[in-house]
């Protein structure tokens, strides 16, 4: 035993030893860290492991010493290049380790000593240290909730990246029940084994958190593998109705596992994720919903082009267009002959009719036209074109149209156009349209007419 008033500070230089970890049994098959020096000072109360770890093994007065190459997994989430267990009853363990090198003093009586004096000036854990604890988890809670997100992928892109930042780890992913993921760390593995890795580790996390602090242990799914560079993993399910997987990892840019609080965290902050994330899907229901809604107030059932709601936009759209100094033309379609066609066939093939020059109209129009059907046998086309080119379109329908009349596979319609450029109105231009439209139909009629007559 270390005389009173020795050194340790002194003794810890001498044999390299940097963390002490002070375990004691709290159950049949459980084994909570009190706290130590170093890292072990650090992880007092956030550190429980099972019976199952190897350096539990020894006897009573066993002492056990490993040597690495580099930091390799000791115990728990604990990872030292060297270290020694030290089995001083039944009930405690004292692990003694050097993150960075072996141990310089490897004689199991000096080690054992220096275990024992470090259990028996081992204070219980304070409430401050309690305190702070709770505190780590709350803040990241804290963060997931108060910052604002609107998206399901935006939600999903925050979570992971306060996930990895609060647990310290070189690589986070989380993934929805849908597929969708998000990933944030200084470590990526390839996108392409990713996914098959997180359906296994989703598996065995079905019955709670999945925590890997060995990965070369543990035979871990590509790309999460020791051979990856993964030292440890850990598994949170996403809660209902949200589903998925929240998944982080230390790699061998920093050597470590995930104490109890680590593990706490990533629950509570999954547990969060989950209810803000299926806002976020509600939220985009809604607003796919409310989208949906406004479309549907603004189309015409019967051929799919806008309605009279969605043209009154639009003149009101180009009003403004050519108030800042750009021109727009209308062109202004009827068609000829949809009531011979109701009497004669049948409303259905009126309807027909009406859905066939629908898609002449969108096959002659462009990307920025907007096309409505605006009346019964009536359709409007917004260009955002000058009167030159206004033109030579309505003539090109005009030309297409010229038919004498519509039939049941032949679409006649009468065309006219307008135009406003700057300092005018647009609803001028509409009544231009409207006009010469009314103008032509004239012109066709008397034409027909005329032909009647000379037969």
């Amino acid at each position: 035993m270390l005389p009173a008033g020795v050194d340790l500070a002194g003794l810890c230089e001498e044999s390299g030893v940097v963390d002490a970890l002070v375990f004691r049994r709290v159950s049949n098959t459980t084994w909570a860290h009190l706290g130590g020096f170093g890292r072990g000072r650090g992880w007092a109360g956030v550190v429980e492991v099972g019976d199952d770890e190897p350096m539990l093994a020894g006897d009573v007065g066993a002492v056990t010493v490993v040597a690495h190459s580099a930091p390799s997994h000791v115990i728990g989430p604990y990872y030292a290049t060297g270290a020694a267990a030290v089995r001083l009853s039944n009930d405690v363990l004292v692990v003694l380790g050097n993150p960075a090198d072996p141990l310089h003093i490897t004689t199991p009586g000096v080690l054992r000593d220096l275990a024992a004096y470090v259990d028996d000036t081992l204070g219980e854990i304070s409430p401050s240290k309690r305190l702070g604890d709770e505190l780590e988890v709350l803040h990241a809670v804290r963060a997931v909730i108060t910052t604002p997100v609107s998206t399901v992928s935006e939600t999903l892109r925050h979570v992971i990246g306060v996930a990895t930042d609060a647990l310290s780890c070189e690589f986070g992913v989380v993934r929805d029940g849908t597929g969708r993921q998000a990933l944030s760390g200084s470590w990526m593995p390839p996108r392409e084994l990713l996914d098959h890795a997180l359906d296994e580790l989703e598996a065995r996390a079905a019955g709670g958190t999945y925590c890997v602090q060995d990965a070369s242990s543990v035979e871990l799914p590509a790309p999460l593998r020791a051979e990856d560079g993964v030292h440890s993993v850990l598994a949170v399910p996403l809660p209902e109705p949200l589903g998925g997987i929240l998944v982080a990892a230390h790699t061998v840019a920093e050597p470590r596992g995930f104490t109890s609080l680590c593990r706490h965290l990533g629950e509570q902050v999954a547990d969060t994720a989950g209810v803000i994330a299926h806002t976020a899907v509600l939220r985009e229901d809604l607003r796919d919903l409310a989208d949906e809604h406004f479309r549907t107030a603004r189309t015409d059932a019967l051929t799919g082009l806008g309605n009279r709601m969605r043209w009154e936009e639009a003149l009101g759209a180009a009003q403004e267009r050519v108030d800042r100094g750009v021109p727009v033309a209308v062109i202004t379609v009827d068609v000829d002959g949809l009531k011979e066609v109701n009497d004669t066939y049948g409303h259905d093939e009126g309807d027909a009719l009406l859905r066939r020059c629908a898609v002449f109209l969108r096959e002659h129009a462009r990307d920025d036209d907007v096309l409505c059907r605006i009346g019964g046998d009536e359709f409007a086309m917004l260009l955002p074109v000058g009167p030159a080119l206004a033109a030579e379109r309505a003539a090109s329908l005009t030309e297409n149209l010229s038919a004498r009349n519509s039939c049941r596979t032949r679409v006649a319609a009468s065309v006219g156009h307008g135009t406003a450029i700057p300092g005018q109105r647009v609803i001028d231009a509409m009544r231009d349209a409207d006009s010469a439209m009314y103008l032509q139909k004239k012109a066709r009629r008397d034409a027909a007419m005329s032909q009647t007559l000379n037969a």
